[in-house]
């Protein structure tokens, strides 16, 4: 019997793809007609249509046009590993924008006016400098916290720092006891902050280098302060 040949109208219409497409297939090299009529027309045999539908097996997975060769004439196995490490850093990277998004929502959900571009910036610099299990712990601390005590926790630090320029302004010595007051507060809030985590401090500190102190505290806090405050804690280690 006469192998059954298909005009590539009549393949595209059969396997729900496009003549363009078909097209494309065979111009890069992916899949070439086995015949032509004698005016040029593509003709698709048997083994054509059974790679096409390979050919759309593949896709449908998610699979790359330029590494279906490899898994057609190649090794599949290796193909398809590669392929899913690559789905799995795409549901990682999901997962990690969830995150960021439910977090930007929380933050902007407790803070006055619903400052979500506020929200967004700050979520935004925590990701480039704290990795996934340190943002899940910092997470964690915050839920346990409640919102009361979050929000304490924030009014404490506005007070703080808002002492510390205070005495900055006046010159007063780091040695002072006043100012030393400050810099033991601004250590226990630093540690209530890192929960005594040493690479969870070391992130903070990356961030406040790479970023500026103003940029990293949404503009409560200057260099010229930090470093005056800097000053006073370098006299209790």
């Amino acid at each position: 019997m006469q192998e059954k040949l298909w005009k590539i109208g009549e393949l595209a219409k059969a396997t729900g793809l496009t003549v363009r497409t078909l097209h494309h297939y065979d111009e890069i090299g992916l899949l070439a007609p086995s015949e032509r009529t004698q005016a040029g027309h593509r003709l698709y045999g048997e083994d054509d249509v059974r790679r096409l539908y390979e050919i759309r097996a593949l896709r449908d997975l998610g699979l790359p046009l330029q590494e279906i060769p490899a898994a057609l004439d190649g090794d599949p196995r290796t193909t398809l590993e590669n392929h899913l490490k690559r789905v799995e850093q795409d549901v990682e990277r999901t997962r990690r924008l969830q995150s960021l998004l439910q977090g930007i929502l929380d933050r902007a959900g407790r803070a006055s006016g619903h400052d979500y571009m506020e929200a967004i910036q700050a979520m935004t610099m925590l990701e480039q400098y704290y990795t996934p299990e340190q943002l899940e712990k910092l997470e964690q601390h915050r839920d346990s916290l409640g919102d009361e005590a979050e929000q304490q926790y924030h009014r404490d630090w506005a007070e703080l720092i808002a002492t510390a320029k205070e005495h900055y302004e006046k010159r007063t010595d780091p040695s002072d006891p006043a100012m030393q007051d400050v810099a033991r507060r601004w250590r226990e809030l630093i540690e209530l902050f890192t929960q005594g985590d040493p690479e969870i401090l070391e992130s903070l500190k990356t961030m406040y280098q790479e970023e500026g102190p103003e940029r990293a505290s949404q503009g409560q806090l200057d260099s010229d302060v930090m470093q005056y405050v800097g000053r006073a804690i370098a006299l209790q280690l």
